[in-house]
């Protein structure tokens, strides 16, 4: 979050050692995110240095059920728990391994030296041959992400969309004393707030990104991300409503789709934490 309580940008707070921390962030996000932490640092006059690996780094995501099974013949002998990290070598490849999932499935972000990253590539291809491994897209990775209603900072949200907006009130803490962010939240929580970004499903394939969001004849929104799901045979889509009450039944590209709880798929996340 920034001072105004807004979403800014997603990664992960990696904690190594009492005063050593990493830190990652989106792919687009990630100079503004430096910038961002530098400019606290100097606000509060902290003792801090930053360095930017961004460059030198390079990361392999290594997601499915089977994954642990492929990392554990490269080497990684105690894969690390959900949301867990470690530090070891992969396929002889000094490897900072971090359990997160965005697909929704068991999976493991391999961060390594970028020299390095075709030769930890094709050793990962070559250890799991016999068990199917395929490269995937980012189409496949989008189309996984919203069956769990992940949602994409930037392309999902606006430059003032609170964790509120976003159905996410759950990671937001207040009850702890400070953050950056807390009064802003505090102070607009006592607001009506005429906006929401929610799932939706319809029959047949999924519409368009972008395409409006009809309520009582009116544009009330727009869908910011859709997947025909072959998995759950119809059309999931993420998108805002921007006008109360929040419709139940709104129409998108001619079709009536229903709004729908997300997760669509696995919503207890049993899946990702196997």
């Amino acid at each position: 979050l920034n001072e105004r309580g807004h979403v800014m940008d997603d990664g992960m707070i990696v904690r190594e050692s009492e005063t050593r921390f990493v830190l990652s962030f989106t792919s687009g996000g990630a100079a503004n995110a430096e910038m961002w932490v530098r400019d606290w640092i100097d606000t509060w006059g902290l003792r801090v240095h930053v360095l930017d690996q961004t460059m030198s780094l390079a990361a392999i995501n290594v997601t499915g059920p089977l994954a642990s099974r492929l990392l554990e013949r490269a080497g990684l002998a105690d894969p690390p728990r959900f949301l867990g990290h470690a530090r070891a070598e992969i396929a002889g490849v000094p490897c900072h391994v971090m359990r997160l999932s965005f697909t929704g499935e068991a999976a493991f972000e391999l961060h390594h030296p970028i020299d390095r990253a075709v030769e930890l590539w094709r050793a990962l291809m070559t250890l799991g041959a016999d068990l199917g491994i395929r490269p995937h897209g980012l189409q496949a990775l989008f189309g996984l992400r919203l069956e769990k209603g992940h949602v994409i900072v930037g392309m999902d949200t606006e430059l003032d969309t609170t964790p509120r907006r976003i159905g996410m009130d759950w990671a937001v803490r207040m009850e702890k004393p400070r953050f950056i962010g807390r009064a802003a939240l505090e102070r607009t929580a006592k607001l009506d707030d005429e906006r929401r970004w929610m799932g939706f499903t319809m029959d047949g394939p999924a519409p368009i990104e972008g395409t409006p969001i009809w309520a009582g004849g009116a544009v009330v929104g727009n869908v910011t991300g859709s997947w025909t799901s072959p998995l759950l045979g119809k059309a999931l889509i993420l998108g805002w409503q921007r006008r109360t009450p929040f419709s139940e039944r709104v129409e998108i590209d001619g079709r009536q789709a229903i709004v729908s709880p997300t997760p669509f798929y696995d919503a207890e996340g049993h899946r990702a934490r196997a």
